[in-house]
């Protein structure tokens, strides 16, 4: 992943503007993507240090430096690197600097470190060579390079643009993308990979045909700015994924400056993306009721759910009783703000035409009661972790309400 500094941008007026690269500039940075590759794989074996070292000797203009500290991340990135014993190292520069600052002390006129180094080596049965290369191969630079898989330049000059866009996310306060999907299945991944991300977000269908996704951004929370910005970047290729995407971010650029826009459209569509698996605690939810061996069958949600002019759920799982065939919706909510769940509660009181089973971190503040009136929804409020058979206990408590359930509009576009 990139870092800010490795993107090319420009500002104008209140917006921000990534350079394109075309033309020649393209082909130097296919060029230095070549360059970049086989010298860290001509550094097989070497140290961190040393590989970073022959990347300062490769000859770039003050225009090109971004790019190439940029694709020098990405190959670093795509390399293995390998770290000394920390434990050792430590205890080595203990001996090493206490007996120096002994001899300091007794004899300063014949301090030699060469004789230090070999006293010591000799005390703990190697050679001054091999103690001196572990003295510091806890340390960064000292860490050896022992595999290196970079792509062959053209796609890793691909990968950087899209790395751009990226890192552009890590300082994003808002970003709503309005997307259009050939298929429910493909909203459907969509969605899921929303929710694996643990993202806050708010769905909204366009009258155009598509959704408008409002996410929040990571300089809009107060703590895990950093883990949830990278979950938000990895969010893209998925969003590049759809048959049509527009994005606009409102991003915090500079520490203390203004808030500028970002606007991005992929020049291409991208392959579609992988599957996402179940975020953990729902694996591990569905894993612990599958456990009990009850009457209930356990299944992850393949829907989703459209209220129009309210909003869109899409549920993690799907209960169903086997004595009768009853069904409960499971959605559990990640990253989310109590706003967020005062939106589902609302989702919840229109009524969708199923019942859903929302679970809550009890660190969120929210009570269980604010839909102990509701006949379609429940709220189950945790701590610590989800007890699978506390949460079928108000699965069946939502299905004694009892009562036909009125069909609602649903839509999977």
């Amino acid at each position: 992943m990139l870092s800010p500094e490795h993107v090319r941008v420009r500002r104008s007026g209140g917006e921000l503007q990534l350079l394109a690269l075309k033309g020649a500039l393209r082909e130097r940075a296919l060029v230095l993507a070549g360059e970049l590759a086989e010298v860290a794989r001509a550094h097989l074996g070497k140290s961190r240090g040393e590989l970073e070292a022959a990347w300062e000797g490769i000859a770039v203009s003050p225009r090109e430096r971004k790019l190439s500290l940029g694709l020098a991340k990405l190959v670093e990135d795509a390399s293995e690197f390998e770290s000394g014993d920390a434990e050792q190292a430590a205890e080595l520069r203990r001996d090493v600097f206490a007996l120096a600052a002994q001899k300091r002390t007794t004899d300063a006129l014949v301090f030699e470190r060469d004789a230090i180094l070999a006293e010591v080596a000799t005390r703990r049965g190697t050679t001054a060579a091999a103690l001196e290369a572990e003295l510091y191969a806890d340390l960064r630079s000292a860490q050896r390079l022992i595999a290196c898989q970079a792509p062959a330049a053209e796609a890793l000059v691909s990968t950087y643009e899209r790395a751009q866009v990226q890192a552009i996310l890590l300082r994003a306060v808002r970003v709503v993308a309005d997307v259009g999907c050939a298929s429910a299945d493909a909203y459907r991944a969509l969605f899921r990979q929303l929710k694996f991300r643990r993202l806050l977000y708010r769905v909204t269908p366009l009258e155009t045909g598509g959704y408008r996704l409002e996410i929040d951004g990571p300089f809009s929370l107060f703590q895990s700015v950093a883990k949830y910005g990278l979950e938000l970047a990895l969010l893209l290729p998925a969003l590049e994924a759809c048959e049509r995407l527009s994005l606009r971010a409102e991003v915090r650029w500079a520490h203390q400056g203004r808030p500028l826009t970002f606007a991005y459209e992929p020049s291409a569509r991208a392959g579609a993306e992988a599957k996402p698996r179940a975020r953990d605690e729902v694996a591990e939810l569905g894993e612990g009721l599958r456990e009990l061996g009850n009457d209930w069958q356990v299944e992850p949600a393949e829907r989703v759910l459209d209220l129009p002019g309210v909003g869109v759920c899409v549920p993690d799982l799907v209960l169903r009783r086997a004595s009768d065939g009853a069904v409960v919706l499971v959605e559990v909510l990640g990253f989310w703000s109590r706003a967020s769940v005062w939106q589902r509660v609302e989702l919840a009181r229109k009524g969708l035409g199923e019942r859903l089973l929302f679970v809550v971190s009890s660190r969120l503040r929210v009570s269980e009661d604010v839909l102990e009136d509701a006949d379609e929804a429940a709220l189950y409020v945790y701590k610590g972790r989800i007890n699978p058979r506390t949460l079928l206990r108000h699965a069946e408590r939502l299905l004694e309400l009892g009562g036909p359930l009125p069909r609602r509009a649903e839509r999977a576009r």
